[in-house]
């Protein structure tokens, strides 16, 4: 009686899980495809190259100052070591040494320490574009899915831990990426066309 009560279950679940896909329209996307060809992504990515050039002049400055340092941390080294001085002028030379030294671990640890907080403020820019940018796709994807009744859209470019595709097959008409790439798009589209009218027309007298 209780493997029959048991069997009865998992048949019910099998049906109630067969009648939930029954129901649902699915459609699949490029998601990686759709981020790397929709034009905020290179306007994005233009912004990021530009901040970090900013980041990166600023840190040579540093860096050409650390060099100076060691240069006459060196130099006051080799003085306070020189024996055609006084031992008088070597001591002069030995102390201004040590605060060339300490000059320079202090400029070592602020180029360091810039350099780590820059790269974790570019970090958290891109992660801030990214994250908006997806969600602009995903908006899009919406926008197009419900009128059309579709309830699951997947993610063809993931793989798993296998590095196996994540989409093994799909028939291509459930593949909506170009669609939804023309759609985020438009805007940059429309007015390149929109230029290109202005251009072959012919100029009024």
């Amino acid at each position: 009686m209780r493997k029959l009560t048991v069997l009865s279950l998992l048949l019910s679940l099998f049906t109630a899980a067969g009648g939930f896909c029954a129901d649902q329209k699915f459609a699949v996307v490029d998601m990686e495809k759709l981020f790397q060809s929709y034009y905020k992504t290179k306007i994005a990515d233009a912004d990021i190259k530009k901040q970090a050039e900013v980041f990166k002049d600023y840190s040579d400055k540093l860096n050409e100052s650390l060099l100076k340092l060691q240069d006459e941390f060196k130099e006051m080294r080799d003085a306070a070591q020189n024996i055609a001085l006084s031992e008088a002028e070597r001591e002069n030379k030995r102390l201004a040494a040590q605060d060339k030294y300490r000059q320079l671990k202090e400029k070592e640890a602020e180029l360091k320490q810039y350099n780590s907080e820059k790269q974790g403020q570019l970090k958290d820019i891109y992660e801030e574009k990214r994250n908006g940018l997806l969600k602009e796709i995903s908006e899009t994807i919406k926008k197009y899915c419900v009128p059309l009744g579709i309830t699951i859209v997947l993610d063809s470019s993931g793989k798993t831990l296998n590095n196996i595709p994540s989409i093994v097959y799909r028939v291509p008409e459930l593949d909506i990426t170009d669609v939804i790439l023309k759609e985020i798009n438009k805007a940059v589209d429309d007015k390149r066309k929109e230029e290109k009218k202005e251009t072959s027309e012919p100029a009024k007298k």
